[in-house]
């Protein structure tokens, strides 16, 4: 897997991710070794300790444990529900939050149609506050 240049988030980050689901996965079980740090510093090109902070952030979840002489072992498949979703281009977030607050708007204006209905005028009536006090 190649990192994602146009992801924010650091690349142990990224790369606990990529191992995460491939725990989750069917390529691999309870008891199963994942790959030496050679072999993964060879897939992800990263240096040693990213690839050991990546880990660590396996072990933490449970889900691996490390030792000496023995490597990084599954312990535990992740849930379904722990997974994160994926996450898309900064590009696409703002496409994506753009639609979001263009529906806000929308729903803005037509709660306080209702609201002019129902009570005569709204909360953004500067008159119906000063008449209120």
């Amino acid at each position: 897997m190649a990192l994602d240049p146009s992801d924010p988030r650091p690349a142990y980050q990224q790369i606990a991710d990529d191992l995460r689901r491939f725990v989750a996965s069917d390529a691999v079980q309870v008891g199963d070794k994942l790959p030496s740090l050679a072999e993964l510093q060879t897939k992800y090109g990263r240096a040693v300790m990213t690839l050991q902070k990546a880990l660590d952030v396996l072990r933490t979840e449970g889900l691996v444990m490390s030792r000496q002489g023995e490597g990084t072992i599954v312990v535990k498949k992740p849930e379904a529900h722990t997974e994160e979703p994926e996450v898309g281009s900064p590009h696409e977030l703002r496409e994506i939050l753009g639609k979001i607050s263009g529906a806000l708007d929308d729903l803005s204006r037509r709660v306080s149609a209702v609201e002019a209905e129902v009570f005569g005028s709204t909360s953004d009536d500067p008159q119906s506050e000063s008449d209120a006090r």
